[in-house]
């Protein structure tokens, strides 16, 4: 699991992961409450068959948690000013409101609530999960600013419906799910501390490329060009820093530039996108380091994990694809005196 700067104060002994199915109206609020926001919790069905199930990790700034009641249930919170909220139904219909704005959410119309106003919402009339975001309110801005290459100042203000049959919306939909599920399995990728910052670049930047709101359009325009010169002082950049879990927004603000300016800098002069610099350059150290040292002093998954890539399985598949052997076959022979190039 990766480190999560401010860890969810959910109980005795927990830090940055809560499972829990209560019958109990005030143990589930007073937890949910905890884990996202203080909330005002309503039974609008038979009392008798409350509970609620929630299974919510953190992913640094990021709160992923599949929720779920056993009847129709009603929450009303107050403006939360550091947070960010987005819910994600995967059936049925929810009502929900932020501020004076009103929808029904079903699966392919997600809420996004901003840190400003009073939300709720209110279904679950027939059970099924949903996936609720909190998303802290310094890093989504943070990264919209590095996006927009300027400051950002005052809440974003998103519209309340996230339209999921939009491709950019449905992709970001696709990606929350799939990291929400893995977070809880303890063989995933995805609890390596290393993919935590590239992951949540990809959940906060998804949201802020597929979500309308305020400041969308400067999103959407045209980025300006940049040339050969800083590009190659960018690449030269990640090629210092590439043992360090960084993402292409951290290249784009070393770089002065726009992550999309960045982007299409390098797909101009490279053809290729940052991310796939900054994933060649560590198969180049991790081919070195294969080439330098002989079995009896490292091991294929210890330099695997060494340059960011922790999964053996998804580091020999890349491994091969660049150097038509694998990682194992390249130390083994290196022992002999015979180099891979």
């Amino acid at each position: 699991m990766g480190s999560a700067e401010r860890p969810m104060d959910v109980g005795p002994g927990a830090r940055d992961e809560v499972s829990l199915r209560s019958h109990d109206p005030v143990e589930a609020s007073t937890v949910a409450g905890r884990v996202y926001h203080e909330h005002r919790l309503t039974i609008l069905g038979d009392h008798r068959a409350f509970a609620m199930s929630l299974d919510a990790a953190s992913l640094g700034p990021v709160t992923l948690g599949w929720l779920c009641y056993d009847t129709e249930i009603r929450v009303d919170a107050e403006p939360h000013a550091d947070a960010y909220q987005v819910n994600l139904v995967t059936a049925g219909q929810t009502r929900a409101y932020c501020g004076s704005d009103r929808i029904v959410a079903t699966s392919k119309t997600g809420m996004v609530f901003g840190p400003d106003r009073p939300t709720g919402f209110a279904g679950w009339r027939t059970p099924c999960e949903m996936l609720a975001i909190k998303i802290e309110r310094y890093a989504l801005e943070a990264q919209l600013e590095q996006l927009l290459h300027r400051r950002v100042t005052g809440p974003i203000a998103f519209s309340l419906a996230l339209d999921l049959t939009r491709r950019t919306a449905a992709d970001w939909n696709r990606l929350v799910c799939t990291v929400a599920t893995n977070l809880f399995d303890p063989e995933s990728l995805f609890r390596e501390p290393i993919m935590t910052a590239p992951l949540v670049h990809a959940v906060l930047t998804g949201l802020l490329l597929s979500a309308d709101h305020n400041l969308r359009a400067q999103l959407d325009a045209h980025a300006r060009s940049i040339g050969p010169a800083t590009v190659r002082r960018a690449q030269e950049y990640i090629e210092e820093h590439a043992h360090e879990p960084l993402t292409v927004a951290q290249v784009a603000s070393w770089a002065g530039v726009s992550v999309r300016a960045l982007q299409q800098g390098f797909q101009r002069s490279l053809g290729a996108t940052p991310h796939q610099i900054i994933q060649h350059t560590r198969l180049e150290r991790a081919h070195n380091d294969l080439v330098n040292f002989s079995v009896d002093e490292v091991t294929v998954a210890s330099i695997g994990a060494k340059w960011g890539f922790p999964h053996a399985g998804r580091f020999a598949a890349l491994y091969h694809a660049r150097y038509n052997a694998y990682p194992s076959a390249t130390l083994r022979y290196a022992v002999r005196g015979m180099v891979w190039t």
